[in-house]
């Protein structure tokens, strides 16, 4: 009888173990989510990541190992690196383990930060677990299913400076010349006015100083035109950060404005506010730096679609006598001369 129920006791336990082996990783379900999709170099982003174990025996060991790409910085105090992040040679990783009961999860959250520009895969998770006596270890792997867009800085004061003071200020310029079609009136010179403000034609007739008033009221919209130029990738990487600078104090302004580009920029119609400036600001964490047509071609389409009251911001990497050919063409073509902004200096 003694033999019998220690045979049974064996037979349970060697089906245990073999039920073990068969499904106790397969079953497990990973799931991760990032709390944006969107970053810039340094920011922190938090991702959360859960491990479910739907079967029907526990486990009594897991293993569960995130190995980050080298581009990732694991954020977290020293009390969390102490206990759960190692750093080796190909980049940071977290480690957990713990007991997994049946029908249970397991949840956990590390913050995040990337040091470059890009649409970055995070790394791969590591899961390992025993079978039910401990004899055999098994290792499933795959990717973190969590991919993220790091977007390019902003550039500094000293790196992107005006003609007249800083684009800030453009609002209250008005693009650095008035516009005709702005004009309001007309009113006795007080002194204060510059003297281009001056209506010569005006003070003939009336026989007294008199100045253009303009209504600044009227709409005034902007277009960004960057020049995408692939074999310069060094320079259009600090074109990036302009087009960024440029794109926000647009928005700070509330101006509408637009982009174009001859390369994988694309184009993005004219708006303003917070989803148009984040649609190009994942624009240029994507940008691979491709260019597809000639700076020429896109100085010719904003010509033929010449809106008025549009002012011209041009970024290129480089502009040589041809580029200058190109800005008088298209100064030609619009209400003011366009504003150049190249790398280390402004035409």
């Amino acid at each position: 009888m003694i033999a019998l129920i220690l045979f049974l006791i064996v037979g349970i336990i060697l089906a245990i173990e073999a039920f073990s082996l068969w499904g106790n990783t397969r079953r497990l379900e990973t799931e991760f989510k990032l709390d944006t999709s969107l970053v810039e170099p340094g920011e922190v982003a938090t991702l959360q990541y859960s491990l479910s174990n739907p079967h029907r025996l526990p486990l009594l060991f897991v293993g569960f190992t995130l190995f980050f790409e080298p581009a990732v910085t694991v954020r977290e105090d020293g009390e969390f690196r102490r206990l759960h992040v190692n750093t080796g040679d190909t980049g940071e990783s977290v480690v957990h383990h713990f007991y997994l009961p049946a029908h249970s999860r397991f949840t956990g959250k590390v913050r995040l930060s990337l040091d470059r520009r890009g649409r970055h895969a995070l790394g791969r998770y590591f899961i390992e677990t025993g079978d039910f006596l401990g004899l055999y270890p098994i290792i499933r792997t795959d990717a973190i299913a969590a991919r993220i867009i790091c977007t390019c800085e902003k550039c500094g004061k000293e790196e992107l400076e005006l003609p007249g003071g800083e684009i800030g200020d453009i609002s209250v310029r008005r693009f650095i010349l008035d516009d005709p079609t702005m004009l309001l009136g007309y009113r006795e010179y007080t002194g204060r006015e510059p003297m281009k403000q001056i209506s010569w034609p005006q003070t003939a007739k009336v026989g007294k100083l008199m100045v253009r008033q303009n209504d600044y009221t009227t709409n005034q919209v902007a277009a960004v035109l960057v020049n995408v130029d692939g074999a310069r990738r060094a320079r259009m990487e600090m074109c990036l950060k302009m087009v960024r600078t440029v794109c926000e104090q647009l928005e700070e302004a509330k101006i509408p404005y637009e982009l174009m580009s001859n390369g994988d920029l694309m184009s993005v119609p004219q708006g303003v506010g917070r989803e148009h400036l984040f649609f190009i600001l994942r624009r240029l964490g994507l940008s691979r730096l491709i260019d597809f047509t000639s700076f020429g071609s896109l100085v010719e389409r904003c010509v033929r679609q010449r809106r008025t009251n549009c002012s011209y911001i041009v970024i290129t990497p480089d502009l040589g006598p041809k580029g200058k050919a190109l800005m008088d063409y298209l100064g030609s073509h619009a209400d003011c001369r366009p504003i150049v902004l190249i790398p280390g200096e402004t035409v």
